[in-house]
């Protein structure tokens, strides 16, 4: 099954081609930027308006390694901006698909949204 294309932004990073778009969630107050790869090997789910800037991964593989398939949690080297732009989009792809040390947050329910 494909993703999901219309009204939604594409970008490529490096040779792969990924879908993001910013929606509203449905069981908190946040927005949440969304970023699928084309074959769905990344998926990543970032929390906007969160005091912790942190990143979701759903997929099966982050920063070139296989995941669980579980809700992972990481920390993000950077802050991000009020208002999502392609270039900041970019920037989580390129840090998500890198094999470098990220520091894993383990969510009680209660202190990290989402």
């Amino acid at each position: 099954m494909s993703v999901k294309k219309k009204g939604r932004r594409k970008i490529s990073v490096g040779a792969t081609e990924y879908i993001w778009y910013v929606e509203m969630d449905y069981d908190s107050p946040y927005h949440i930027l969304h970023i699928v790869s084309v074959d769905k090997h990344l998926i990543l789910a970032c929390p906007i308006d969160s005091e912790t800037p942190y990143i979701i991964s759903k997929g099966k593989v982050f920063q070139n390694k296989n995941t669980n398939g579980i809700w992972n949690r990481y920390l993000l080297p950077f802050d991000i901006p009020e208002i999502v732009t392609p270039s900041f989009v970019a920037k989580v792809i390129t840090w998500a698909i890198q094999d470098i040390s990220t520091e894993s947050i383990v969510w009680n329910g209660n202190s990290i949204p989402i």
